[in-house]
């Protein structure tokens, strides 16, 4: 996102350190009628990772990451990157959670619990189109990606964040800044 005198809106802020022990932070923000998902190492400037198709789509990728990546148990579905899995049944990287914590001895039921959130990072059958689903949700498409590594940074973050398991590394949204 360009700086302008807009101001900005953070549905959601994140940060982690990934596993080569860079430090990065994860936003998905909105101004002036566009909503992005944006990323930082370090103390590199901000890059645009995907574009949200619109403020409800923002909304919801935000409450999404803000629902999955504290819970105890996930199911992640995919190798390391957008790119695995192209010619399967179920390419790129999904994460799959409960909407509740579930206490059973069964891991399935704690995942599936009462319900799910999914969250997936798929490419299209050409590998032009680099998507973010929300499967059983509506909106169904929330973004798409700018690039493969743009995708990749976005799983390897959601990743870290997951590692962190709600413990630290959370700056809750929403919140304004102009």
């Amino acid at each position: 996102m360009s700086e302008n005198t807009a101001e900005t809106e953070i549905f959601g802020a994140w940060g982690a350190v990934l596993p080569d022990l860079s430090r990065a932070q994860l936003a998905v923000v909105g101004s002036d009628g566009q909503f992005a998902v944006i990323h930082r190492i370090a103390d590199d400037q901000w890059q645009t990772l995907a574009f949200a198709y619109d403020e409800e789509s923002a909304r919801r990728i935000a409450e999404l990451i803000r629902a999955m990546t504290p819970m105890p148990d996930h199911l992640r579905i995919g190798g390391t990157g957008i790119q695995t899995g192209q010619d399967t049944d179920h390419p790129g990287v999904e994460w799959v959670v409960a909407t509740a914590v579930v206490e059973d001895a069964d891991p399935i039921v704690r995942i599936t619990g009462p319900g799910t959130h999914r969250l997936w990072v798929v490419p299209s059958t050409d590998g032009e189109v680099l998507g973010l689903l929300n499967p059983d949700g509506d909106p169904h498409e929330l973004a798409e990606f700018t690039s493969v590594d743009g995708a990749d940074a976005f799983i390897a973050m959601i990743d870290a964040l997951f590692a962190l398991q709600g413990s630290r590394g959370f700056a809750e949204g929403p919140a304004e800044r102009s």
